[in-house]
């Protein structure tokens, strides 16, 4: 391990003297001019101070890339010492075709839209994204690792600050202006005050399914408009040093029914929980490029609930992280594994069988350590609890130090990255190397190695190379013409990264995609984009035995039409060795064996701007030693600019026929968002599973007062729908119900004014 960790340093020393990157050097920065006076936040952006900025000059990205733009597009930026000042322009030839629907923060219902992305550090790795919407509403989001995903934050939605925005719409089109705090942005002016950043914005016309683009970027480039590399670069002068406290205390009042057997099982008891309890969450920036989250008694009683999902597989399923405190550079953090596999996983933190539980509280610290070393680091203490399924947690420390270091040029690095988890006298730690090289052009070489170091009570510290992960790659990352992706992994047996993800374990793997895409060039076809999957598969062997367990191959085609509805279908073949019975529930078990299933799969996706939307998909095929037809719909319907409808019916039927088995697999999902005004807002999910026999709601009604400051109304039941417990006893109807009522309000800093 010691050995490991020195070649890891002395890589990052010797990378780091490596060619320096030169992309920005081919767009000479824009001057933002400063102010004396701050606008009206009205939307309207009419004041003088507004005619003396230059407007940015957009080009258009799709349908056709470099057409003349069909409408005028105007972004305008100012900035004093507090703030940073954003104007747009959407002129609109005829306005009854803007899109508006949306009031929810956070929220999108397919309406028009227009970004600003910030590369505020300026090191053309990480952005922020501000997103406007016709009536008001916004949303922002943070993008990290020049926009090449290696795990499920690299697109962070679930990202939040505090700034304001004003929308007009009217005969001419839609206008806004935003206000950004400047202790937001984290940057760091040079010894002249001066300030560089990276900017770029995108305007989304629905009706057409335009795209304006500042600055042009490539469109064959995979997510161009997210990443921070292509931005372009623009310099604020006389700016001081921002600074950053914000403390948000909650609090929080909560009650819990649930109904347990007595212990001769002839009856159910009602246990009733009444929960009182504070807290609070602070940002404090340390300099101007470090930022310390702190977390006393953390509560995540608003954060959205998962969907139910089937899973067919003989693995893990993934969710994603939705709790705020995590949320901060919460890409930096990611460590790809391959597949869904990573080496943190913040929701091993907190969440116990899909259950939320107590956390003493913690420290999380990121930013940089210089312009191109990066540093993230976290601790985390959980309170013991006893889960519903009666298995005893004890309190545990989870520990992640994570050091990223740029090297060759802004879209490559080297890092490392540590993780401890220890409680009840169980110590796991694991060290792991990454590197994303990107030598030239579109050419992209991903390196990972883990090795993780388990002690338990009952039995000796596991190491050595079965406990070891590595994952090796190499793509060309565009979408037109011949472009592909080949990768080799390995995990031991042993693997077992205590605060990670793993979706499978044993296992040499071998994975390759090659594919074909075509731009429209004009508008005289039917698709502006389409895209063949000449040939893709998936080998796993086993590390031990050698034998083959796991292989996929699959070819096919999807496109998309000038009008935003996209089209796809393909084969799969499917190979899977299963050394022991495969239990799914229900009734449904696979017998150990050697199967191979082919399948063909169908779907449809309309654009999402249309008052109605009815996805469909369709798949049918062997599934093991029988057959599946799998129907999924989801169809969302908008009635005006307060009521949204979502739904979905996912039916898996599988027939075995040696067995005399039919089972259908039903989950269905309802979601009704409803919005008021810009303020108040309220949402019912309704989930069905039929596998669990169980219906799960979930209701939150919220008044968003402003950012920061909200006041929380939630609902959780759960709902038995095989209500036979025993012979002579049946379950209730309701198995579990909470109410949370949870306020918070955050202090923006001492004398600091909005």
């Amino acid at each position: 391990m010691k050995t490991f960790l020195i070649l890891c340093f002395f890589l990052c020393i010797n990378l780091r003297c490596m060619a320096q990157d030169t992309t920005y050097l081919s767009r000479p920065p824009l001057v933002i001019p400063k102010t004396t006076e701050a606008p009206i936040l009205d939307g309207l952006s009419d004041e003088p101070l507004w005619q003396r900025v230059q407007s940015f000059p957009f080009v258009v990205l799709e349908p056709v890339y470099g057409a003349p733009p069909t409408e005028k597009t105007e972004l305008l930026l100012t900035y004093d010492d507090a703030f940073l000042y954003v104007a747009g322009r959407c002129y609109t030839t005829d306005s009854s075709r803007i899109v508006a629907r949306n009031l929810v923060r956070d929220g999108w219902r397919g309406d028009d839209w227009m970004t600003l992305h910030l590369d505020s550090r300026f090191d053309r790795q990480n952005a922020f994204v501000f997103s406007v919407y016709p009536l008001g509403s916004r949303y922002d989001m943070a993008t990290g690792n020049d926009a090449v995903e290696l795990g499920s934050s690299t697109f962070n939605p679930a990202f939040n600050m505090i700034w304001e925005a004003k929308t007009v719409v009217n005969k001419q089109g839609w206008f806004f202006e935003m206000k950004i705090p400047l202790y937001n942005l984290r940057f760091r002016p040079d010894a002249d005050g001066n300030v560089y950043m990276g900017v770029s914005s995108t305007r989304a016309i629905q009706s057409k399914q335009e795209y304006h683009q500042f600055p042009a970027v490539p469109r064959n480039a995979i997510e161009p408009i997210m990443k921070p590399s292509l931005k372009q670069p623009v310099v604020l002068r006389e700016l001081p040093r921002p600074r950053l406290f914000l403390l948000t205390p909650y609090l929080l009042a909560g009650r819990e029914r649930r109904h347990l057997p007595d212990a001769a099982e002839t009856a159910f008891i009602k246990d009733r929980k009444t929960n009182i309890q504070a807290g609070f969450d602070a940002k404090i920036g340390l300099s101007s490029y470090l930022t310390l989250d702190v977390s006393a008694n953390p509560d995540f009683a608003q954060a959205e609930v998962d969907d139910q999902l089937i899973n067919l597989t003989r693995f893990s399923l993934f969710f994603p992280e939705r709790r705020l405190f995590f949320q901060e550079q919460a890409g930096l953090f990611e460590f790809n594994l391959g597949g869904s596999s990573q080496l943190f996983y913040s929701r091993r933190i907190g969440i116990n069988d899909g259950q939320l539980t107590p956390i003493y509280g913690g420290v999380r610290l990121t930013g940089k350590l210089s312009p191109s070393l990066d540093v993230g680091a976290l601790n985390m203490q959980s309170a013991p609890v006893n889960l519903e399924n009666g298995l005893n947690v004890p309190s545990e420390n989870f520990g992640v130090l994570r050091l990223r270091q740029r090297v060759l040029n802004s879209r490559s690095f080297v890092g490392t990255l540590l993780t401890t988890r220890t409680g009840a006298g169980t110590r796991n730690f694991t060290a792991g190397l990454d590197a994303l090289l990107n030598p030239k052009g579109i050419h992209y070489v991903f390196v990972a190695a883990a090795q993780s170091v388990t002690d338990e009570p009952v039995r000796p510290p596991v190491a050595g190379l079965t406990a070891s992960r590595l994952l090796l790659s190499w793509e060309t990352r565009r979408i037109d013409r011949i472009h592909h992706k080949l990768s080799y992994s390995y995990s031991g047996r042993d693997f077992n990264p205590g605060v990670g993800f793993l979706d499978r374990s044993n296992f040499h793997s071998l994975s390759g995609n090659l594919a074909y895409g075509k731009i429209a060039n004009n508008r005289k076809g039917r698709f502006q984009y389409m895209r063949w999957t000449l040939a893709g598969f998936e080998t796993f062997v086993n590390a031990q035995s050698g034998r083959l367990e796991s292989q996929l191959i699959q070819t096919g085609w999807r496109g998309t039409t000038f009008r935003g509805t996209q089209w796809s279908g393909s084969f799969l073949y499917t190979y899977e060795y299963l050394a022991q019975t495969l239990d799914f529930g229900a009734g449904l078990v696979i017998p150990a064996g050697t199967y191979s299933f082919p399948a063909v799969s169908l779907s449809f996706v309309p654009a999402r701007f249309r008052e109605i939307q009815v996805p469909v998909s369709l798949t049918e095929g062997r599934f093991f030693n029988g057959n599946r037809f799998n129907f999924a719909i989801r169809p969302t319907v908008n009635l005006g600019r307060h009521w949204e409808f979502q739904g979905t019916y996912d039916l898996s039927y599988l027939r075995f026929p040696e067995s005399r088995l039919y089972q259908p697999i039903h989950i269905g999902r309802l979601r009704m968002a409803y919005a008021l005004d810009l303020h108040l807002s309220a949402n019912l999910t309704l989930q069905y599973n039929s596998l669990s026999r169980r219906m799960f709601a979930n209701a939150r009604l919220r008044y968003n007062f402003r950012d920061g400051h909200d006041l929380y109304l939630v609902l959780n039941e759960n709902f038995y729908t095989e209500r036979r417990y025993n012979e002579q006893l049946l379950r209730p109807l309701s198995d579990q119900q909470t109410w949370l009522l949870k306020y918070f309000y955050t202090f923006e800093g001492l004398g600091r004014k909005r």
